[in-house]
């Protein structure tokens, strides 16, 4: 049987890689954490994004290729905090149409034999919320993140999840504005009766 492979997304600041950690150790799945901090780009890529964005979406795109590719040796079940098609959202909100169209096929050389997720957690939250886990990590580099950026990914994650749920995969929303899954059991106990259907192969409706 195909193992499980999870991917929990989301916009920026939305408790992506807090759900996976949770995730993982409920499921016994290996815990596959994306690489944000390493990147050389980031900083300067929130001060002037236009200028560099290109250099930003290509080390990511890079990165998380390789990434994908070493968990095609896991045989245990996998969650990822993040979806390798996230590049795509992304550059597309920060990258001219011309390098877009180049990012694109990059991307679609470098993807077209990695094994991706079957099962797709989308999280989200109001802006407000999202400003306030952005502030309480506190990340330096994330201090400059316009609302209208957030917007955006917001409304792009929301038309990917309704694509891919149009296309019967096995995808599920949650809203997370009003939970706190790290503080109160409840609160994950509730995202667990969700996605344990989906774990189960069955549909979620």
């Amino acid at each position: 049987m195909k193992k499980q492979f999870i991917a929990v997304e989301g916009p920026i600041g939305v408790g992506k890689s807090s759900l996976t950690h949770k995730l993982s150790q409920t499921y016994n799945f290996y815990e596959e954490k994306e690489i944000i901090t390493e990147n050389p780009f980031l900083s300067d890529f929130y001060e002037d994004i236009s200028k560099w964005s290109f250099q930003t979406e290509m080390f990511f795109l890079c990165n998380r290729y390789k990434q994908f590719q070493d968990l095609a040796l896991i045989e245990q079940g996998i969650v990822s905090d993040y979806h390798i098609h996230k590049n795509k959202i992304f550059a597309n909100n920060t990258l001219t149409s011309s390098e877009y169209n180049k990012f694109s096929r990059i991307y679609d050389i470098l993807t077209e034999d990695l094994e991706m997720p079957n099962i797709i957690i989308f999280l989200d939250a109001e802006l407000a919320t999202l400003k306030a886990r952005i502030a309480h990590r506190n990340r330096s580099f994330e201090h400059q993140i316009a609302d209208d950026y957030l917007l955006n990914l917001k409304r792009d994650y929301n038309a990917y999840y309704e694509s891919l749920k149009a296309e019967g995969a096995r995808v599920i929303r949650i809203d997370t504005t009003q939970l706190d899954f790290m503080k109160y059991d409840e609160d994950y106990q509730y995202i667990l009766e969700l996605v344990n259907p989906l774990i189960g192969g069955q549909d979620y409706e």
